[in-house]
């Protein structure tokens, strides 16, 4: 029994811990919503107070003049209702909160796996071999059996053991209480009842002003045995994932795009239902705008993709390309070295039979020499009657065959002065390749991070706005720690005087509910911007976070002192921007 109930202890701890964790989610989603509702309606009460504001108001005086029952309320009026109806909304949520996280931190720590261990002593836990091990299980089974169990018993009655009892079915009742209120207030804040109450007896009028799901809820939180199955934990589980989905009092504007949307989807013309009005209007479009132009729309996109692949292939194929095979040696020459070879090698064998050489590479220069004095001498007589009796038609052959010679030794020497340079040159050529990836890919990352945020802003801007969300958490620590700073009571600490107030220098609700709202906002930044933040320090970043909400009550004090790591860690940011 003792086993069974730790168990049964242990299991309900968990289960209320994932329940209050996912309760958490919700009203930081929510806390999250009416934030921006406030800022919202903080925005039309400076405008409406300025002088656009003075400008509409004289001017809806004169009009009211003339026409009195054609003009409503007054619009800073009903900003300013709307403002702090949407502050106190904000404010209640941030009190739920700061109530919920507050609790997570006083959950009461778990029996660590290595006391378990001591249960069963580990000597009897190991048999010298399977025969053995085998052979004894008849005979000494039933002791084993009870030294277990008086080890069992033994460990379970220790006053940390039973402390630690305690101090969940407290927890455990604390924790039911807070889902119930939570859950409670949502559902009466967000839904009306159907019945009136003067219609009934006081009683009456009592009991069925409570919705099936409070009325459940109270049950579920005093441990009813009605509720008390599988079912019923379930029930709270899909209560507690809903409660972020109703809208709260302070959530109204004056013109949001998702509810008209809601509202056209929900609206049914004549009994049509919205999505055959909306496959209508999608088949006029085909019919009206795509068809007539599709021959012209299929061109436009091809030439779009002609011209993607061109800069592709022109500007990173071709030179990512030609680098590789310069580094493999597998580039083609100008010039093949076999046709070099063989001009140089008729021109030998033609000085050879000129008489002027011996048709080696060594005797080549000496005997082009002899050949120009012999084609002069030649020339020297008569051109005519060197052409005709002499040799000068031969020694004309002769120099061609020196120029081709001399042409292709000529471009082979450009070739290697070419295959010396190449490779830089194509480094070159791929400059331009390195900048587009390279401001193409920050182009990128700020155009996903900003349609992930929904709204436009340098990486820069972002980093400004985390510093502030950051400033503010350290306002909201040092005003939270405001009891140190009064005179008060105090108390011996290791002979000195100490203030008592030192020891509840602790987080309440609301500031609890603020301080997580703020860090929420600026993680979710910080996830927005990864890339271009890298991920390792992002990931540091998130870990001294969640140290800030350690298991138990940290001081603020070291909350503060933690923060400022934080914010170095956030300062050294600004290099990967």
């Amino acid at each position: 029994k003792l086993l069974l109930h730790h168990s049964s202890k242990l299991i309900e701890l968990r289960t209320l811990d994932a329940l209050l964790r996912s309760l958490r989610d919700r009203h930081l989603i929510v806390a999250a919503r009416l934030r921006r509702t406030r800022d919202y309606w903080k925005w039309h009460v400076d405008i409406s107070g300025g002088y656009i504001g003075s400008f509409v108001h004289a001017l809806r005086q004169q009009v009211m003049t003339v026409l009195p029952s054609w003009m409503g309320d007054d619009s800073r009026d009903r900003n300013q209702r709307e403002y702090e109806l949407a502050t106190a909304t904000w404010e209640r949520e941030s009190v739920w909160l700061g109530k919920v996280e507050r609790l997570l931190l006083e959950r009461p720590e778990e029996m660590e796996a290595g006391d378990l261990l001591t249960v069963v002593d580990d000597s009897k836990q190991k048999q010298s071999s399977w025969w053995n091990g085998y052979a004894n299980n008849g005979e000494g089974g039933d002791a084993s059996s009870k030294a277990s169990m008086a080890s069992s018993v033994k460990f379970f009655l220790k006053s940390k053991n039973r402390m630690w009892i305690r101090q969940t079915e407290g927890w455990s009742q604390k924790a039911r209480e807070i889902i119930k209120d939570s859950l409670d207030e949502t559902i009466s804040s967000s839904f009306t009842h159907t019945k009136e109450s003067g219609e009934l007896d006081k009683d009456e009028a009592r009991t069925s002003n409570l919705c099936a799901e409070s009325r459940f809820l109270n049950q579920w939180a005093t441990y009813d045995e009605k509720t008390s199955d599988t079912y019923s934990w379930l029930t709270v589980l899909s209560l507690v994932d809903y409660a972020a989905v109703p809208k709260r009092a302070g959530e109204r504007r004056q013109f949001q795009i998702s509810g008209l949307t809601a509202q056209i989807k929900r609206y049914d013309f004549l009994g049509i239902p919205s999505s055959a009005l909306l496959l209508a209007a999608a088949n006029s479009l085909h019919d009206n705008v795509i068809a007539p132009h599709k021959q012209e729309i299929v061109d436009f996109v091809k030439g779009v993709f002609t011209a993607i692949w061109g800069i592709l292939e022109f500007r990173f194929y071709t030179p990512m390309k030609d680098i590789v095979l310069d580094l493999l040696n597998r580039r083609p020459r100008m010039v093949d070295p076999f046709a070099l070879l063989n001009e140089q090698t008729s021109l030998d064998n033609m000085l050879m039979d000129l008489g002027v050489g011996d048709g080696t590479r060594q005797s080549r220069s000496a005997a082009l020499a002899a050949a120009s004095r012999m084609y002069e001498q030649e020339v020297s007589g008569g051109a005519l009657r060197g052409i005709f009796r002499g040799k000068v038609a031969q020694l004309m052959l002769i120099q061609i065959q020196q120029l081709k010679a001399d042409l292709l030794m000529a471009m082979d020497q450009i070739d290697n002065l070419v295959d010396a340079n190449r490779l830089n040159v194509q480094l070159v050529a791929s400059i331009p390749a390195v900048l587009i990836l390279f401001f193409g890919a920050r182009a990128f990352y700020l155009f996903w991070s900003s349609a992930r945020m929904k709204d436009f802003r340098l990486p820069h801007d972002v980093h400004a706005d985390m510093s502030d969300y950051l400033k503010k958490v350290e306002e909201c620590l040092v005003l939270s720690n405001y009891q140190l700073d009064a005179p008060g009571p105090t108390a011996m600490e290791e002979g000195t005087e100490v203030p008592v107030a030192r020891a509840e220098a602790c987080l309440r609700p609301k500031e609890m509910g603020q301080l997580l709202l703020l860090l929420h906002s600026y993680l979710t930044l910080l996830d927005y911007m990864s890339p271009p933040f890298p991920s390792k320090q992002s990931d540091s970043i998130h870990q001294s976070v969640q140290n800030l909400f350690m298991q138990g009550q940290m001081s603020t004090t070291r909350q503060l002192e933690l923060l400022k790591v934080i914010q170095s860690k956030h300062a050294n940011l600004l290099k990967y921007i």
